[in-house]
């Protein structure tokens, strides 16, 4: 009984662990890409452009590379007007780089922009926003995004990312199937505390899915869906085993 409730423990805290990592990648990237979405805001409206790719984090020692997809669907050849704007150190200050691209019909191209430390604005995020203008038919398109800079020389962006993903992953998963595994006949305080942990557990895994698409809106919206989850469950536990008076 004494090593099936150390082994509970374990699993329960190797899980809290993986739903953490799981929040800071998620807090991350939603944090970025909400900043970028107010960087240089357009007086006039765009459509959302979707072919937009961007690196998580960078670190001061490292080139990020932005990437936008640009693809002709009409049956003549068209010419785009693409308009950067990246961050210079400060929010205020920012580069424009401008780049006009020919496609012929049915033609794909892809556009890249490198940004650096220099580019952080005050040394925490490098924030971009784009404008691509075509051929009628085709819509005005916008498109944001927010770098992380971290200040390591041990690592370099795509690995942190990696490891948060990856340490999320494992532990949540690990943690709860070690949980599942020792508590195969619950008690009805263990069954509420297992539904919980598979709450949690969907919930993180589409939220970084989410976040790492881009889109932060659905990434804050798991984001806040899991933080009240941890309170409300904690508070329904602390109450559960509170004697009455």
């Amino acid at each position: 009984m004494r090593k099936r409730k150390l082994v509970g423990a374990i699993s329960v805290i190797l899980f809290s662990v993986g739903v953490l990592l799981g929040v800071i990648l998620m807090g991350v990237t939603v944090w970025a890409d909400l900043e970028a979405t107010l960087f240089n805001p357009q007086a006039r409206q765009y459509q959302p452009f979707r072919g937009l790719r961007c690196p998580i984090v960078i670190t001061p020692e490292e080139t990020g590379i932005i990437r936008a997809r640009f693809k002709n669907t009409l049956d003549r050849e068209i010419d785009f007007f693409i308009r950067a704007h990246i961050s210079h150190g400060y929010v205020t200050l920012r580069r424009e780089v401008i780049t006009e691209l020919a496609l012929a019909p049915g033609e794909t191209e892809r556009v890249e922009w490198e940004i650096n430390a220099e580019d952080a604005a005050f040394e925490r995020l490098v924030l971009f926003r784009m404008t691509a203008r075509g051929a009628y038919p085709l819509p005005n398109r916008q498109g944001t995004c927010g770098v992380l800079l971290v200040d390591t020389s041990s690592l370099r962006g795509n690995q942190i990312v990696a490891i948060l993903l990856a340490g999320s992953l494992v532990l949540t998963l690990g943690g709860g199937g070690l949980w599942f595994a020792t508590h195969r006949e619950m008690l009805e305080l263990q069954m509420q505390l297992s539904r919980a942990m598979g709450f949690l557990t969907v919930s993180t895994i589409l939220g970084i899915i989410v976040s790492l698409m881009g889109w932060w809106v659905f990434g804050a919206f798991f984001l806040v869906v899991i933080l009240l989850a941890v309170g409300v469950i904690l508070g329904y536990f602390v109450n559960s085993e509170t004697p009455a008076a």
